[in-house]
C-alpha cells in the first residue's frame, strides 16, 4: 500500500515541501505532493516527525481500512524475529534474574514486542557482597541490520542507588569474561540511580558505550529502539586519536603476517612510514598476536628519550631494562639478572644481564621480542649527520641486541619509526652501523582500495551507517588511502549525517559536500606529515618539489636516484606506471 506525500503531510501537520525534502534526504524518489511512498516509508516519516504515536484520522487515509501506526511500527522492527529460548535451564536463569531485578522482566517484554529475546542470563555476587545480574539479548534481524549489531548484546543489572564507577568496570569485566560471542563494546546498563544517564555519559568512551536503562524508561518497545539509536548513532568510531588494537584494529593483514614470520624465524626488521600512518598500532596489534606463555613481546616507546644533542644511550638502557622487567614480572617471572643495571646502567652491564636472563628464559622455553618504537629518537634530525657524532653508545647498544639475536634462539627485536636511516647508513655516530644491510626494511604505504572500503563498511555498520559504493570511492580518492586521512574524512562526513532517523546512508554527495571544508581542516596535519618527510628524507623532499615543477626533469633524475625514488614509492608518495611518475593524492592535498 502506498501513501501520497500530501497525505503524510496532513498527518504530521507540516507542509508537503517539508515532507518532500525529508524523503529525498533519506533516498526516496518523490517529485511532488502527489508522489506515493510505501507504507513502511510513510511510517518512518511519521516517526521522524513525532507523529507515529498519534492515531491518524480515517479520512486522511486513501484505503478503506485505516492503518494503525503502532502495529506497523512494531512489525517493522519485528522482521526476522528471534525464537524464544526453550531450554529449561535458560528459562530458569532468566526467571531468577527477573525475580532479583523486576526491571529485567519489563525489558524482556519490550524485547519480545520487537521480535527480540533474552537468550542467556545469570546473577552473581560482586566483591561488596551485592547481587548483580546480566542477560544477553539477541535482537531481531531488522534491528541488527539497522544498527550494525551482529552479536548478542549484554543487559547489565545493578541494585545501586548511588552508582559508582567500579560497577561500570564490573560490567566491562563481566562482558570480557563471557564465553559467549557478545558485542564487545556495547552494553545496556540498569541501575535505580537517578543520575544513571549522566554518569554513564561521563564514563562511556568511544571504545565502550553504555546505554542507560533508567527506571522511568517509556514501556513502549519502540522506546528501546530509540534509546539504542540515540547512542549508537552518537558514536563516531572513525575518529581515533590513539593507537588502535584488538577489535578496533583493521587491515594490514599481509604486513602483520610478514612481521609475525620475522618474529617466529628470529629475523630483525624495521617498520617505516609517514607520520600517522599507523606504525604504533601495527606493533601493538603484533604484540597481541604473538603474546603467549612462551612468547613475550616487550614494547619500548623511545619517545621518552632525550633527543640529540643529548646522548640517549644510558636512558635507552634504563628504558629497555624497565620495560623488560615490567613485562616479565607481570607474568610472575623473576628478573634478578636485571638488578645490576639499576646501579650501573652501562653497556657491559646490559650485555651481561641480557645474556644471563635470556639463557634462563630459554631453559624455560620462553622467547622475548623487543619492539623499539619511534626509532628516530635514536637517530639524528636535520642537524646531525649519522655518519659522524659523539653518541657511539647508541651503535654499541644496537650491536649488543644484534649479538643477542645471533647467540641465542629465544630473542629478536623490531624497529619502527619515520626514518630508515638506521638500517641504510653504513656508519652510525662514527662507528660501523651494526644493523647496516642486516635487518629488513618494511614500509607502510596507503591502504589498498579494497582494504579501505572494508574498513569503512565494517566501522560504519557499527554505527548503523550504510555506505554506498560511490561514497567509498570518494573517500578513497580524496584521502589517497592514507590511514589517518581516510578515517579523518570519514569522521567528518559522519558528523554531517542525520541522527534522527532509522536509516543512515552515506552517499557520494555527502562525501563531496564535506570535501572542501575537510581539506581546510587538515591543512595543519598535512604540513606536519610532510614536514617530517623533509626532515628525515631531505633528498626525497627535493625530488618531490622537482616532480611538482618539472615532471620531465624528475623523469631524468629518477634513473640516478634509485634509493630516493624507492623510498617515495614505498611510502606511497609517488606512483610509477610504465616508467612514468605521478604524485600521490596526499601531495595534491597540500
Amino acid at each position: 500500500m502506498k501513501y501520497r506525500v500530501h497525505e503524510i503531510a496532513r498527518m504530521t501537520g507540516l507542509e508537503s515541501e517539508v515532507i518532500i525534502d525529508h524523503l529525498r534526504d533519506v533516498g526516496e524518489f518523490v517529485r511532488s505532493s502527489a508522489s506515493g511512498v510505501e507504507d513502511v516509508v510513510a511510517v518512518k516519516v511519521l516517526e521522524f516527525f513525532g507523529a507515529a504515536g498519534s492515531e491518524p484520522k480515517a479520512q486522511a487515509l486513501p484505503a478503506p481500512k485505516p492503518i494503525s501506526f503502532t502495529p506497523p511500527t512494531m512489525y517493522t522492527w519485528e522482521a526476522n524475529p528471534v525464537p524464544e529460548p526453550r531450554k529449561q535451564e535458560v528459562l530458569d536463569r532468566i526467571t531468577a534474574l527477573e525475580r532479583r531485578f523486576p526491571a529485567a522482566a519489563e525489558h524482556r517484554r519490550m524485547l519480545k514486542g520487537l521480535g527480540s529475546q533474552f537468550v542467556f542470563a545469570k546473577t552473581f555476587r560482586a566483591s561488596d557482597g551485592k547481587t548483580l545480574g546480566l542477560a544477553l539479548a539477541r535482537f531481531s534481524g531488522a534491528i541488527e541490520a539497522a544498527f550494525g549489531i551482529t552479536r548478542e548484546v549484554m543487559f547489565f543489572y545493578t541494585p545501586y542507588r548511588d552508582l559508582q564507577i567500579r560497577s561500570f568496570t564490573w560490567a566491562k569485566d563481566a562482558l570480557a569474561s563471557l564465553s559467549r560471542d557478545a558485542t564487545p563494546d556495547l552494553v545496556l546498563f540498569h541501575s535505580p540511580d537517578e543520575r544513571l544517564t549522566i554518569k554513564l555519559e561521563d564514563w562511556s568512551r568511544l571504545a565502550f558505550t553504555a546505554i542507560p536503562l533508567a527506571s522511568g524508561l517509556d514501556p513502549d518497545p519502540i522506546s528501546l529502539v530509540r534509546l539504542i539509536r540515540d547512542h549508537v548513532y552518537a558514536r563516531d568510531l572513525f575518529y581515533e586519536t590513539t593507537p588502535v588494537r584488538g577489535e578496533r584494529f583493521f587491515g594490514r593483514k599481509t604486513l602483520l603476517q610478514e612481521l609475525r614470520d620475522d618474529v617466529t624465524n628470529q629475523r630483525v626488521s624495521g617498520l617505516f612510514g609517514l607520520r600517522k600512518s599507523g606504525k604504533t598500532s601495527i606493533l601493538l596489534q603484533l604484540s597481541e598476536l604473538i603474546d603467549s606463555n612462551s612468547s613475550i613481546p616487550v614494547f619500548v616507546d623511545l619517545e621518552v628519550l632525550p633527543s640529540p644533542p643529548s646522548d640517549p644511550t644510558l636512558p635507552l638502557i634504563v628504558e629497555i631494562a624497565a620495560r623488560l622487567r615490567a613485562e616479565l614480572e607481570k607474568r610472575g617471572i623473576p628478573t634478578h639478572e636485571l638488578a645490576p643495571l639499576e646501579a650501573d646502567p652501562g653497556i657491559p652491564a646490559l650485555k651481561s644481564a641480557l645474556q644471563k636472563l635470556l639463557t634462563r628464559l630459554d631453559d624455560a622455553g620462553i622467547k622475548v621480542t623487543l619492539m623499539l618504537d619511534e626509532i628516530e629518537f635514536l637517530t639524528p634530525g636535520d642537524q646531525i649527520d649519522t655518519a659522524e657524532g659523539e653518541f657511539s653508545g647508541v651503535a654499541q647498544v644496537l650491536g649488543i641486541l644484534r649479538s643477542m639475536v645471533q647467540s641465542t634462539e629465544n630473542f629478536t627485536f623490531l624497529l619502527s619509526g619515520l626514518t630508515n636511516e638506521i638500517l641504510e647508513n653504513g656508519r652510525l655516530y662514527g662507528r660501523p652501523n651494526p644493523l647496516f644491510s642486516w635487518a629488513k626494511a618494511r614500509y607502510i604505504g596507503p591502504f589498498a582500495h579494497s582494504e579501505a572500503s572494508e574498513l569503512a563498511t565494517a566501522v560504519g555498520s557499527r554505527m548503523g551507517i550504510e555506505i554506498e559504493a560511490g561514497a567509498l570511492d570518494a573517500l578513497y580518492d580524496a584521502s589517497g588511502g592514507h590511514a589517518y586521512l581516510y578515517r579523518n574524512l570519514a569522521s567528518a562526513v559522519v558528523g554531517d549525517l542525520p541522527v534522527a532517523t532509522y536509516r543512515r546512508i552515506m552517499r557520494t554527495s555527502d562525501v563531496l559536500h564535506r570535501l572542501i571544508p575537510w581539506k581546510r581542516s587538515i591543512a595543519g596535519n598535512l604540513d606536519e606529515i610532510l614536514g617530517h618527510l623533509e626532515r628525515y628524507y631531505p633528498t626525497e623532499a627535493i625530488l618531490l618539489e622537482i616532480l611538482a615543477e618539472s615532471p620531465t626533469e624528475f623523469q631524468s633524475l629518477a634513473s640516478t636516484e634509485d634509493k630516493a625514488v624507492h623510498h617515495l614509492i614505498s611510502l606511497g608518495l609517488i606512483h610509477e606506471s610504465s616508467g612514468q611518475f605521478t604524485s600521490s593524492t596526499l601531495l595534491e592535498l597540500r
